[in-house]
């Protein structure tokens, strides 16, 4: 046997690299011999779960029905009997009646200036409700940094503007009263509608099928029919809606905490009780944990909002925004400022949605973060193939959650920043891709975030895949954030900076070509904790933690399930400032992307992929991150898909 052939079954039995570079555009040479290793890929067997079936063929929002574009519907003016102006008077019927009026497949355009509404807009099937722009108002300014301990970036949109008014009035603003809300076709109050009679399955239930068997006759099912796919929990994973808090009671397919992991798929060809489907399944079902389906019947699609700004005015119980029961909705160019203090009243939610897109949005400001408030976008019940991608998402408790369910969803390039805590506690916060079980095959790929973060408050989660982001553990800002005086004043948080926190019961997430820290903010990572197994100690300013992998919700009891099925290859951290593991073997040149094969248009000029352990390591621009800091440098674009060079400086734990 050669050296080299020596050398990679060493380097593949410890799961570490012993200071050597590998790269597939390297060849070594030794006494004559070459060698060049292949890219590293996470294990992609079908028949091999849970272990070794850590991906799915991720497809999602408008790349699943539209060819990777949003449909862009013809403008029909909206302007009778709107009354514009910062005053009371409500919009709502008329905005109403435009859209009733508009053909299908039509925009309904409102003109610049601020309507007030305080009922709720529901926009139509096949329709969409547009303003004349979000971030291209020409009255008020832009406020100069707070000043602070923390200090904080200039921003090219307002934190407190909200919008133009009156004579040169160029941007669109909807002010919400205490009953304002914006509903894709229907609101969050009906679901049951949607759903069929439970049915059973009697075979093909495996991952990567396209074809599932029905128990029995009288199903009703026919071609282009949508379902729903579930089983009962299965332990061995684990899967679980027992967390911190106690029994998710509203987790799962249609509030059944036995029906925790579920994808929807059409029915595209039906042979009397074998289904053919559109999407492969994720992940292999068992006889013995009673697999099902039911039917679901949408309230409508292909219906959306865009460019428009959302002032949460005045606190109430409805959402800013929302989808529920929706093929095919989007959000896309929408600002959206001040979320209320009503439970559930986030700034985007959405509920048994399928083929949504959520694009090159602003999501920012809050009244409070106490129990069930302060989300940027949030995911319940069975959500599957949905995109997040090139968003600003700010100032929330939980910038993103999924909670209760969710499969195949994707969450790429975004900015998520100055997550926090407000009342009586000082913790730093972030994105929540696991907030209610049980999520699974989540892919979290090119975001600049506080942190990556799945909690066990409410449950499991599982094969999640965190690919090139920069996850800080840190915030960027200080959030004396100007709206009503009691709602924005804050001590700088102290507690909870950690890069990357996957609580207990937390499984086989593979976490490859991260970032973990960031220097010149606030954290001292020379200091920092890299794993705490013992008290689990939470991460401060002066200890930041690398990873907070295996505790619970508040700390307590370390566990190891969640380390020890976690794949961590190839994560530059700035505790050991390099790459420290690489337990997926002997393979270290990771590929650019799980999602894409080329550079997506939207980073125009910009290096891509942004983040990643090369040059110790990669920090180049993100788009949406340079887009609220006012920046112009990656305007345009280009062909430049040059892949990455080799990692350095790599090493192994002291």
């Amino acid at each position: 046997m050669c050296f080299f052939e020596i050398l990679k079954q060493t380097i593949m039995q410890h799961g570490k690299l012993f200071s050597v570079m590998v790269s597939l555009a390297i060849t070594i040479a030794v006494t004559g011999t070459s060698i060049s290793y292949a890219v590293y890929d996470v294990p992609n067997d079908d028949a091999g779960c849970p272990e070794n079936c850590r991906q799915i063929p991720w497809k999602a929002g408008s790349d699943v029905w539209n060819g990777g574009t949003l449909p862009v519907y013809p403008s029909v003016n909206c302007t009778v009997g709107l009354t514009e102006g910062n005053g009371t008077t409500d919009n709502t019927t008329a905005i109403t009646t435009c859209l009733t009026n508009a053909a299908s497949s039509t925009a309904v355009k409102l003109p610049p200036g601020i309507y007030y509404v305080n009922g709720s807009i529901y926009i139509p099937s096949q329709k969409v409700l547009r303003g004349s722009g979000m971030d291209n108002c020409t009255q008020g300014t832009t406020p100069a940094p707070v000043a602070g301990s923390f200090g904080g970036p200039s921003w090219s949109l307002s934190p407190s503007f909200k919008g133009d008014t009156g004579a040169g009035a160029a941007c669109t603003t909807l002010k919400l009263g205490a009953s304002g809300a914006v509903y894709i076709v229907q609101d969050q109050n009906h679901t049951s509608a949607i759903r069929g009679t439970a049915l059973t399955l009697s075979s093909g239930y495996t991952k990567g099928s396209t074809s599932i068997t029905a128990s029995a006759g009288g199903h009703g099912i026919v071609a282009n029919d949508w379902i729903v796919i579930y089983e009962q929990p299965d332990t061995a994973v684990p899967v679980t809606a027992t967390g911190t808090y106690g029994t998710c009671t509203w987790c799962g397919e249609s509030n059944l905490a036995n029906r925790l992991m579920s994808q929807i798929v059409q029915v595209t060809a039906v042979n009397t009780n074998t289904f053919t489907l559109s999407r492969p399944l994720f992940y292999t079902f068992k006889s013995g944990l009673s697999p099902g389906f039911r039917k679901l019947t949408w309230w409508g699609q292909k219906a959306g909002i865009e460019d428009i700004k959302i002032h949460g005015f005045a606190d109430g119980g409805n959402p800013l925004m929302s989808a529920t029961g929706v093929l095919y909705p989007w959000i896309k160019n929408v600002e959206s400022y001040n979320d209320r203090d009503t439970a559930k009243a986030f700034h985007v939610f959405t509920q048994y949605i399928y083929g949504g897109e959520f694009r090159h949005n602003f999501f920012h400001g809050q009244r409070a973060t106490s129990s069930d408030r302060a989300y940027g976008i949030a995911f319940f019940f069975t959500t599957t193939d949905n995109k997040v991608e090139d968003n600003i998402v700010r100032e929330q408790r939980h910038v993103t959650a999924q909670e209760s369910g969710g499969s195949g969803n994707v969450f790429l390039y975004n900015y998520l920043d100055d997550s926090v805590y407000r009342y009586g506690t000082d913790w730093r916060d972030g994105p929540r891709w696991n907030h209610g079980a049980h999520p699974y095959f989540t892919l979290v790929e090119g975001n600049a975030a506080t942190s990556g973060g799945v909690d066990h408050s409410w449950g499991s989660s599982s094969h999640g895949l965190w690919f090139r982001n920069w996850f800080w553990g840190d915030l960027s800002g200080f959030y004396s954030y100007p709206g009503p005086p009691t709602a924005f004043t804050s001590t700088n948080p102290s507690d909870s900076f950690q890069a990357v926190r996957v609580d207990i019961d937390n499984t086989y997430y593979s976490l490859l070509g991260n970032v973990l820290g960031r220097t010149g903010l606030h954290t001292t990572w020379s200091a920092a904790t890299y794993h705490p197994t013992t008290g689990c100690a939470n991460g401060s300013r002066s200890v930041p933690v690398v990873y907070w992998v295996g505790c619970d919700d508040n700390g307590g009891s370390y566990n190891a399930n969640a380390w020890d099925t976690m794949i961590r290859h190839g994560n530059y951290d700035y505790k050991t400032v390099g790459v420290s593991e690489w337990t997926g073997g002997a393979d270290h040149t990771l590929k650019a992307s799980y999602y894409y094969t080329t550079k997506p248009s939207f980073f125009g000029s910009c290096a891509w992929p942004p983040f990643g352990p090369e040059e110790s390591p990669t920090i180049k621009t993100l788009p949406a991150k340079e887009r609220f800091e006012g920046g112009s440098t990656c305007k345009g674009t280009s062909s430049d898909t040059t892949p990455p060079m080799a990692p350095v400086n790599l090493m192994i734990l002291p």
